[in-house]
Order: C-alpha cells, then sequence, then structure tokens
C-alpha cells in the first residue's frame, strides 16, 4: 500500500517549490496542476517515469527516491486529484 502521508511531506521538500505547496502549479514556472485532467490522465508508469528521469528543459530527475517512494508520490499525484 502506498505511504501518501509520507510521499506528502517528499512533495514538501522536493516539489512544492515549483509545482505549488497544494499541487496547483506555479503560472510562472508553466508547472502543470496535478489536479488536471492531464495530469491524471497520464499511466501511473508515465508519473513514475517522469519523477525519476526528470522532464527537460527544467524539472530534474530524482534517482535518489527508490522505486516504492516514485510509487507513493505517484498515488500523493493521484489523492490531488479534482
Amino acid at each position: 500500500k502506498a505511504d501518501v502521508a509520507a510521499a506528502g511531506a517528499t512533495f514538501k521538500a522536493k516539489c512544492a517549490m515549483c509545482h505549488g505547496a497544494d499541487g496547483k502549479g506555479k503560472e510562472s514556472m508553466k508547472t502543470p496542476d496535478f489536479a488536471s485532467a492531464d495530469v491524471q490522465k497520464k499511466s501511473d508508469a508515465d508519473l513514475g517515469g517522469i519523477i525519476t528521469n526528470g522532464k527537460p528543459p527544467k524539472m530534474p530527475p530524482y534517482k535518489t527516491m527508490t522505486p516504492d517512494q516514485v510509487k507513493d508520490m505517484v498515488a500523493f499525484i493521484r489523492s490531488l486529484k479534482k
């Protein structure tokens, strides 16, 4: 079972600076709203790949996250669905 609470803490530490504390994205950085249909329609594998490998030109890869941590982060992103 995914640890959404732990992923939320990781999100605040590593992701919120660009994606916003609420995951709604930041207009100035053109980061996506994680609750949006565009993000939510991506497969778990696609989201996990973006987390692990980054998304040029701005998002860095997070190779230090374990597969379980990536799975938890995907579950956290899913929890933000509208």
